[in-house]
C-alpha cells in the first residue's frame, strides 16, 4: 500500500496532470453520457494527495496542489455556465409570448416568466431540456377555452402539414397536438409537439415542446428541449 502511495503521490505533479487528464474526458464524455464517475474520483484523488503531501510536512507540494486544484475546477465550472448560457441564449424564443403563440396557434395573455430551469445538458449534440413556470397578468378568458375545447376534437387530416398548429406529423401517423384532460376536478389543457419531421415550429426535427394552460388558473407550465 505504501509503494501504490508513492508511485502515485511523491512526485506532487503527478496527481495533477491525472485530475486534469480525467476532468477533461469527463467534460468531452459528458457530451455522450451522464456518469459523474471521473469527476468524483478526480476530486478523491486530489483530496488524497494534499493529504499525503501535508503529512509527508511538504507543505509547499501541498498549498501548490490546493491552488492548482482550485485553479482546474474554476476553469471547468466557467465552461460549463458559458455552455449553459449560450444554450439557455439560443432557445429563449419558447419563454417568449409570440414565439409560443406561433407554436400552440392560440393567443395567451401576457405573462412573465416565474422560473425557467435547465434539467438535462448534452453540449456535444446539443441535447437539453428546461423546465419553465410562466404567470399570466389576467386569468385566461372562457373564450379561450372554448376555442380550445373545438380545437381538442378538429377530425385528424389525412395528410401531414408542416404548418399546422394543431397536428404534426410524428413516426408513422398524423397526432394531434391540443389535448383536454378532465380526470383533475379542473380542467387541464395540454399541448404537444415531439418528433416533429420539419423545422417549421421547433430548432430542429429532434426537438419537442409542451405547454400545460389549466382553466380558472393564472399560471402555465412550459418544457421543452431536444433530444
Amino acid at each position: 500500500m505504501n509503494r501504490i502511495l508513492s508511485y502515485c503521490f511523491d512526485k506532487w505533479w503527478k496527481p495533477i496532470v491525472f485530475s486534469t487528464i480525467a476532468l477533461i474526458v469527463f467534460f468531452v464524455s459528458s457530451f455522450f453520457l451522464t456518469n459523474k464517475l471521473l469527476l468524483y474520483l478526480s476530486i478523491i484523488f486530489l483530496i488524497v494527495s494534499v493529504i499525503y503531501q501535508l503529512v509527508k510536512k511538504r507543505w509547499k507540494f501541498g498549498c501548490l496542489t490546493i491552488i492548482l486544484s482550485f485553479c482546474i475546477f474554476i476553469a471547468l465550472g466557467i465552461s460549463l455556465i458559458v455552455s449553459s448560457h449560450s444554450i439557455l441564449y439560443r432557445v429563449k424564443e419558447f419563454e417568449d409570448r409570440e414565439g409560443i403563440q406561433k407554436i400552440i396557434g392560440v393567443e395567451i395573455p401576457k405573462f412573465r416568466v416565474i422560473s425557467s430551469q435547465l434539467v438535462h445538458l448534452r453540449y456535444f449534440d446539443f441535447e437539453y431540456e428546461i423546465h419553465t413556470k410562466i404567470r399570466f397578468r389576467k386569468l385566461p378568458s372562457d373564450k379561450l377555452f372554448n376555442m380550445l375545447d373545438s380545437i381538442c376534437v378538429l377530425p385528424i387530416p389525412q395528410e401531414p402539414c408542416e404548418t399546422s398548429s394543431f397536428f404534426y406529423y410524428s413516426l408513422e401517423s398524423i397526432d394531434r397536438c391540443w389535448f383536454k384532460n378532465t380526470d383533475k376536478d379542473v380542467d387541464e389543457y395540454r399541448y404537444v409537439r415531439n418528433t416533429d419531421f420539419g423545422e417549421y415550429f421547433l430548432h430542429s426535427r429532434d426537438s419537442y415542446f409542451y405547454f400545460t394552460i389549466t382553466k380558472g388558473s393564472r399560471k402555465a407550465k412550459i418544457r421543452y428541449g431536444k433530444y
